[in-house]
């Protein structure tokens, strides 16, 4: 026979349990034959790794090491060396891990336990037959494992064992693995904190936790095989192991899972073989017993106390004589459950009953009830176990008051108390603080009152009348009314009459149910009785005696009903309690605190009296009516709160009116909580018919306005929604009504108020039913408009609900097409704006349509300034864009609703184009809302066109025939364009549109020709239809240029022109098609002859020779037609462009002024235009001669006519900034011979118009530098001060702040912050050619006016330095060429705020360039520190090493350009060291040169430069000090540049050396001792050096002259000795 493999499957069979199936289990090579030991312990040899692989021996050993992080690391290295070997690993691998797994199991890193558990199931998993025979070794603790308090560690382990997959297979691998369980388990329970840790490197805690981690799984492995495996088969094992001493000290073990596991294996052991303890049962009892229930038991207790159950029922003897059981149990139950569930205190009552059998005296009884009170109350018990705790208290009670002969003593120690505090609860007693349920139970008075002792019996009545009289002295001594505490003694009283009946209707109500009650029973039911009608009357005579106020009295009074009512059935005492025959006391009775509480207990009447209780509510409620409004408020709230009371209620007529009043002031903003909690009780109690209720809605209705103060009335509606929902719809107008207020009043800004509507509506449509309001009142405001109109967003929001709900037509969403034409009309009435031609591809069509004559009459318009036509764009647009398709709609109604948006739209973008107001929107300028309304509008008009032409896919072969939206839409265009109204203007451009859409599309149409030949739109008559040609033209674009149509219309058009006179109409109407025919094709490409288009031309600028009879419209289509035929002519020769030239001029400098914006931009623009092209022409080689001379020859013109056209102010549009654009771009070009008086240009600089601003910087921008020349040569020569022109000062005077601007509206540049920032750059244009001293001049009148602080000021508020948050040019890509340099072009690109910001740090530059000084000054007087702490490190970084490197350019500039105004004066000899920030200047004198240095910080100019001598020469030393401290002062408190310290420098030794000859001693200036010759010889008048002249004296022996040979007689020996010292 073959031997079955080890822990496997047998030959020949299959399981796809893998290893370890237990089919296997009892075969003899079974693991069951082998034995191991554990190797827990730490001082365990460690296995021999010779023979592993060398990769993996350092992990190994390093599972031997200390630290728990080194060990997982060990075992990560393990894991990953095992998934790559999968099945290949060597057997001394698996050894050496079989003989380290015990130990490195119970390490207390989680971590290395989880990776020891993981590694043993992937070796398992990769070895499988080969690990089979280790596992004997190892079962133990991977079983233990399994058990961890930590579920990472225990989930690792238990997933090794899925193969035990049924309890069966789980129950045999128990069985077959016990031996080994149980020999692990008792070695582990051998173990000792230093067996399993090294105190060496341990702490006593550590060791503790591994020791009883040890211990907890030693007894979880016993317990579960207990659980799982036959007692016969491990009983001699388990027997061995609870001989083990130690297993029952861990009875008061530190670790409540030991203890409690401990517990668990006890009771075990009980239920299935209870001898295996008897062995050891002394001890067990003494650990148990007496132990154990000192100790803490944390965690175990609800264990323990099953335990001692057990142990007792099983060997009672165990508690032993000496003591008894429950004075041992004392110091246990005063701890409480101690953390145990609420069952504990059920086991504790268990093993009382378990222990009743023993006697006990009152002394020992008494005591173990206090500790039992003790271990309820303590502080840490939880208030869930307070039901059951008190449960086996009253049980143990209960038991010992059967079986102990007791005396009254015990009772009144042990159960009065309870009721006391129960009735009367004290902060002293708290002790005896019990549930409800418990005190009421009536079990334990009925066994007093029936027990045998009489003593006990008579305890009883005694301590009822007892608890009566104390109640009825603290009812008489409760506060009054003015008293500060009355409210908590009535709460107090209260509270005290609720128990007392409870308690009392309890104990009634068990004897009443009782038939068969003992005489006991009667006397304790009569006891209660006596004592609860005692209190009822006096709580009743005190009510009466203090008119009422008591409210507890009255509380106690309402428990009597409720709970006894048997005590209150007399009539007299209602009678007394209701005295509805006096109404002196109903009116003490309705205005008291008590009502509530008397009305309650009038209720309980309503079911058996109900005509008593009829009478009193009726005289209750008519006399609170004939009271105050307070006193009625509060009495009807707490009348009608009956539930009985709601008939009565109806039909009393004073109540009802009553209430209805009390709901209108309640929506009228009463603040009165009394009311609003009658308005309440109303609806809950349905005190009104319904029929009242609905005409409460409507007059709710009638008065809601929609302000913000309509927050009372919604609460109201919403009261009255919330309870009857129905009766809203059934007041139709009321209803329409209510909801158009509400979404009116979703549109406040109150987002409280516009919240609770929007509530109050969506409440509406989820609860009314029948037909919604919404489609009338959307169509009502949509037909009109006012300032109390609904908001378009919620007239959109829905109808898109409507829509989607389907429950109305589509087309019932829509406004009506009738009424938008209508209300459109007006606006088509109104002759369009010229200046449109500038901007609109129509162009000179905008000159030809002709208003009405009739008066616009006033437009209504909602409260955003939007007429109807225009909130009827704006919702069919929303709609469209929401999901509502328009083509779904009807067919008319499809088009008329398309051709009215798009040309509402159309309107729309021309009001958006010239700002005008009164238009569709009142106002465009007034804020962004208008802006963006228009251009959606726009846009959504042009996406339905290209919708529309992108479906009309066979356009370009199509017949016309009408059968597609987009020749329907055209041919309805058509016919509006056959007049020249503004309304026919308008149809054409949305015709040119819709065609420009279509070509753009699907190109041109084959037969063009054919189409237009059939439409005759191309012939020159009749004029009528002339916008249908022009829509034509506009909309098929240079698709026409190959139109014999279009070509035959152009020519006959320029023989028009050549006839053409200037103050007929026709002419107007010629020269406008033309224009717009010639646009078609490209410049110079039109197909008329060149000797037609001179014609042309000629004929045109004779016009010109006659400026008055040409109107503003024919001056600008002149100035266009010349421009068109220019390509093609611009060779001929003749007085044509000179004519030309003078007209555009006259135009500029004669007309514009004289003329509104409206009428004098179009021709301003197409005269500039011209002169541009004329001007661009002359570099043509085809250019006549006459052309190029007359734009030489009327240069200067031009450039001083466009400047004056610079000064004419224009009204803010797109027009006006598209000619002001171009003009900015011709003044450019303007040359600086040609810019002449200035003064006039610095107020353009405070423009509004941006353009016009850029333009006027550009010129002075150039001129300042150039007229700076000349202007200080004049001052030098005058030797007059400098000043700032006073115009340019003037700019500076309103100089901006960050308070008069909003954030939002200083991010776009506004125009006067531009305008003062760039008047600022002007003012340092004048310092970039102007010479030192001028520029000093400027810094003096800067300081003196006090201009700088405010700029700088500005400036560091808008860059962030004010807020500690600086503008970082790093992260906005300023880099140093930006900070260095402002161009205009280039910003003027950028976002309006980077352009702001931008010119900013561009103006500090200069600013710390031009006038450091003062900048210095500035920041030395800051008053906020946070500026300068942001400023400083900020400009050092950014500025200083610009401005430095500025600074030295500068000297070196200087240096090289030095001027010297006398022959015996040098020049400085300048040196700069850029490296070190210095510059070296010194002066020869006599081969000798008296230098300084000055050294520029790096901080500059924030820091002052430091001057340093670097040589003295020709001066003492004081002087020369005196000189670096002057030069110093210049530099620090002049302008603070260097060069001005360099020229002070340089004048004071020009000034010291000036007259200054040689001494005729030693022909030299400068001696040796660096002085110059000071002593003079009184009569030949030479200098000599004083030291010179001493050694002359020494010499010749004589005190004479050199020269002259005179004796100088002032030297003495004084002298002398000075002299040689």
């Amino acid at each position: 026979m073959k031997r079955a493999t080890k822990f496997g499957n047998s030959p020949g069979t299959s399981s796809p349990g893998g290893f370890g199936s237990p089919g296997n289990f009892g075969s003899p090579g079974g693991f069951g034959a082998f034995s191991s030991s554990t190797t827990l312990s730490y001082i365990t040899p460690p296995p021999d790794l010779s023979s592993i692989p060398q990769e993996i021996v350092v992990p190994f050993k390093n599972l031997l090491k200390k630290d728990s992080i080194t060990k997982a690391k060990a075992l990560d290295e393990l894991l990953s060396y095992v998934k790559g070997h999968d099945g290949e690993l060597e057997e001394p691998i698996l050894d050496a891990w079989a003989q380290l797994y015990a130990r490195i199991s119970i390490d207390n890193s989680r971590t290395v336990r989880e990776s020891s558990h993981t590694l043993l199931v992937m070796l398992l998993k990769s070895a499988r037959k080969r690990m089979e025979k280790r596992i004997p070794s190892m079962v133990g603790p991977w079983l233990a494992g399994t058990f961890d308090k930590d579920r990472v560690v225990s989930r690792a382990a238990t997933s090794g064992l899925t193969f035990l997959d049924t309890k069966e297979k789980e129950a045999k691998f128990w069985a077959r693995c016990q031996a080994q369980i149980l020999k692990f388990a008792t070695e582990a329970v051998l173990e000792t904190p230093d067996t399993l840790s090294d105190e060496r490197s341990s702490t006593k805690e550590d060791s503790l936790a591994k020791y009883y981690r040890v211990i907890g799984g030693s007894l979880s492995l016993v317990l579960n095989l207990i659980a799982r495996v036959d007692m016969s088969v491990i009983e001699d094992g388990l027997a061995r192991y609870l001989e083990v001493e130690a297993i029952w000290g861990m009875a008061s073990a530190g670790d409540g899972f030991v203890r409690k596991t401990l517990f668990q294996l006890l009771q075990a052991v009980l239920d299935k073989r209870p001898d295996l303890l008897k062995p050891r049962l002394s001890q067990i009892g003494k650990i148990l017993v007496a132990d154990s229930l000192k100790s803490a038991q944390t965690g175990s207790a609800a264990d323990l106390v099953k335990a001692l159950t057990k142990l007792t029922q099983s060997f009672p003897q165990v508690w032993g004589t000496k003591t008894h059981p429950l004075q041992r149990l004392r110091p246990f139950v005063e701890k409480g459950s101690q953390g145990s569930s609420p069952t504990y205190w059920q086991d504790l009552d268990l093993l009382f009953e378990a222990l009743s059998a023993t006697t006990v005296s009152t002394e020992i009884a008494t005591s173990f009830l206090k500790s039992l009170r003790i271990g309820i109350s303590n502080r840490l018990e939880p208030r869930a176990n307070a039901h059951q705790a008190w449960g086996t208290y009253m049980s143990s009670f209960g038991r010992l008051l059967k079986a102990t002969a007791l005396d009254a003593s015990f009772v009144e120690d042990n159960f009065y108390p309870l009721a006391h505090q129960y009735l009367h609860p004290s902060q002293d007693q708290q002790v005896w603080a019990s549930p409800a349920p418990i005190t009421l139970s009536p079990k334990f008075w009925r066994i007093l009152a029936s027990h045998p002792t009489p003593e006990i019996r008579a305890s009883v009545e005694k301590e009822w009348q007892k608890l009566r009289d104390a109640f009825l002295l603290r009812m008489t001594n409760s506060l009054p009314e003015v008293s500060q505490d009355y409210q908590k003694s009535q709460q107090l009283v209260a509270g005290e009459g609720q128990r007392w009946f409870g308690l009392a209707g309890a104990i009634l109500r068990e004897l009443d149910q009782d038939t068969t009650k003992s005489a006991e029973d009667l006397a304790l039911q009569s006891t209660i009785t006596e004592s609860s009608v005692a209190v009822l009357r006096g709580a009743l005579d005190l009510l009466v005696r203090r008119n009422y106020k008591p409210f507890g009295a009255a509380s106690v009074i309402q428990a009597a009903f409720e709970k006894c009512p048997k005590l209150c059935s007399e009539d007299r005492f209602v009678a007394a309690l209701f005295p509805i025959q006096d109404p002196d006391k109903l009116k003490l009775i309705v205005a008291s605190p008590s009502l509530p509480n008397l009305i309650q207990s009038l209720d309980s009447l309503s079911g058996t009296r109900q005509e008593i209780f009829s009478r009193v509510w009726t005289a209750l409620v008519d006399t609170a009516l004939l009271s105050t409004p307070e006193i009625a408020v509060t009495a009807a709230n707490a009348l009608i709160r009956l539930p009985s009371a709601a008939p009565l209620a109806q039909a009393h007529e004073g109540l009802r009116e009553f209430l209805a009043s009390n709901w209108l002031q309640c929506a009228g903003k009463d603040d009165s909580s009394s009311s609003w909690e009658l308005c309440e009780s109303t609806l809950s109690f349905s005190a009104v018919t319904d029929g009242s209720l609905t005409t409460i809605i409507a007059d709710i209705v009638q008065k809601l306005d929609v302000s913000e103060d309509s927050g009372s009335a919604l609460r109201a509606l919403k009261l009255i929604t919330d309870e009857k929902p129905a009766l809203v719809s059934q007041h139709r107008t009321a209803h329409v009504d209510l909801v158009t207020k509400l979404l009116a009043l979703t549109e406040l800004q109150d987002k409280e108020i516009s919240g609770e509507a929007a509530a109050l509506q969506t409440h509406l449509d989820q609860k009314v039913t029948g037909q919604s309001p919404l489609v009338k009142i959307i169509q009502n405001n949509l037909e009109d408009a006012g300032p109390t109109s609904l908001g378009l967003d919620v007239l959109i929001q829905r109808a898109i609900t409507t829509f989607k709900s389907g429950s109305v037509p589509i087309e019932e969403l829509f406004p009506s097409s009738n009424t938008w034409l209508n209300e459109l009309t007006p606006f088509l009435q109104t002759a369009p704006n010229p200046s449109l031609s500038l901007t609109s591809s129509m162009g000179g069509a905008y000159f030809l349509a002709k208003g009405s004559e009739a008066k616009r009459r006033n437009t209504r318009r909602d409260a955003k300034g939007r007429s109807i036509p225009a909130r009827m764009a704006i919702y069919t647009s929303a709609l469209l864009t929401s999901g509502l398709s328009i083509s779904s709609l009807p067919e008319a109604f499809h088009l008329e609703l398309t051709f009215l948006l798009s040309l509402t739209g159309e309107l729309a973008a021309d009001q958006l184009t010239t700002m005008e107001k009164g238009g569709l929107w009142e106002a465009v300028e007034d804020g962004e809302d208008a802006t963006t309304e228009m251009q959606d509008l726009v846009t959504l008009g042009q996406k339905i066109i290209n919708d529309i032409a992108a479906e009309a896919t066979n356009w370009r072969d199509s017949s016309f025939s009408g059968n597609t939206v987009a020749e329907r839409l055209t041919n309805f265009a058509l016919q509006h364009t056959q007049d020249l109204s503004t309304a026919s203007l308008y149809s054409a451009k949305v015709l040119s549109s819709l065609l420009q859409a279509l070509v753009e599309t699907h190109g041109a149409p084959t037969r063009l020709d054919e189409w237009l030949g059939k439409l005759g739109i191309m012939k020159l008559a009749p004029r009528g239809a002339i916008f249908s040609t022009i829509a034509f033209l506009v909309g098929l674009g240079e698709t026409l240029s190959s139109s014999e149509t279009v070509k035959t219309l152009c020519n006959r058009l320029a023989s028009e022109m050549i006839g053409a006179m200037p103050g007929v109409e026709r002419t107007l109407h010629s020269i406008v098609l033309l224009n717009i025919c010639l646009s078609v094709y490209e410049a110079g490409e039109a197909p008329v002859d060149a000797r037609k288009q001179t014609l042309a031309l000629k004929q045109m600028t004779s016009w010109m020779d006659t400026p008055d009879e040409m109107s503003s419209s024919l001056a600008s289509e002149a100035c266009k037609g010349v421009l068109r035929v220019l390509p093609t002519v611009k060779g001929v020769y003749g007085p044509y462009w000179e004519q030309a030239i003078n007209y555009c001029i006259l135009l500029w400098t004669d007309r514009a002024a004289k003329e509104p914006s409206r009428t004098r931009l179009p021709y301003v623009y197409a005269s500039l235009k011209l002169i541009a092209a004329l001007m661009g022409a002359t570099d043509d080689d085809d250019a006549s001669d006459d052309l190029a001379e007359a734009v030489a020859q009327s240069s200067q013109d031009i450039s001083k006519g466009l400047i004056e056209l610079l000064k004419v102010h224009s009204e803010v549009s797109q027009s006006s900034q598209i000619v002001e654009s171009l003009l900015c771009r011709m003044l450019e070009r303007v040359p600086l011979s040609h810019i002449g008086d200035l003064s006039d240009l610095y107020g353009l600089v405070a423009a509004d118009s941006r353009e016009v601003q850029t333009a006027a910087f550009g010129l002075l921008h150039r001129a300042l530098p150039a007229a700076q020349e000349k202007l200080s040569v004049d001052l030098l020569l005058e030797k007059k001060n400098a000043s700032l022109p006073d115009e340019l000062l003037s700019l500076l005077l309103d100089a901006p702040t960050l308070e008069m601007y909003p954030e939002e509206v200083l991010v776009q540049f506004p125009p006067p912050v531009r305008s003062y920032l760039l008047a600022w750059h002007l003012i340092f244009d004048t310092y970039s050619k102007a010479p030192f001293k001028l520029q000093n001049d400027y810094s003096e009148s800067l300081k003196k006016q006090n201009f700088v602080e405010p700029l700088l000021n500005f400036m560091f508020d808008v860059l962030g330095h004010s807020a500690g948050h600086p503008l970082n040019p790093d992260k906005e890509g300023f880099t140093r060429d930006f900070i260095r340099s402002y161009d205009m072009k280039i910003a003027n690109s950028e976002s309006d705020e980077r352009n702001m910001h931008w010119l900013l740090i561009h103006l500090l530059f200069l600013t710390l360039k031009h006038i450091p000084g003062l900048f210095r000054m500035w920041f030395l007087d800051c008053r906020s520190k946070q500026t300068k702490v942001a400023l400083e490190p900020w400009l050092v970084r950014y500025f200083s090493p610009l401005i430095i490197s500025d600074v030295l350019d500068e000297v070196v500039k200087w240096a090289e350009k030095q001027e010297v105004t006398d022959d015996d004066e040098k020049e400085l000899v300048v040196k700069v060291s850029r490296a070190a920030h210095e510059v070296t200047a010194g002066y020869e004198v006599d081969e000798e040169v008296a230098a300084i240095v000055i050294r520029i910080p790096s901080a500059f100019p924030l820091a002052t430069c430091e001057v340093a001598s670097a040589k003295r020469v020709a001066v003492s030393e004081e002087k020369w000090k005196n000189w670096l401290m002057s030069t110093q002062g210049v530099i620090r408190f002049g302008n603070g540049g260097v060069i001005d310290g360099l020229t002070a420098f340089r004048r004071n030794i020009v000034g010291s050396l000036k007259g200054q000859t040689e001494c005729a001693i030693c022909y030299s200036i400068v001696s040796s001792d660096k002085m110059l010759p000071d002593k003079e010889c009184g009569t030949c008048h030479h200098f000599y050096h004083r030291i010179c002249l001493y050694k002359w004296f020494q010499n010749s022996g004589r005190n004479s002259c050199p020269l002259c040979r005179n004796p100088i007689e002032y030297l003495g020996m004084d002298s002398k000795r000075n002299w040689k010292t």
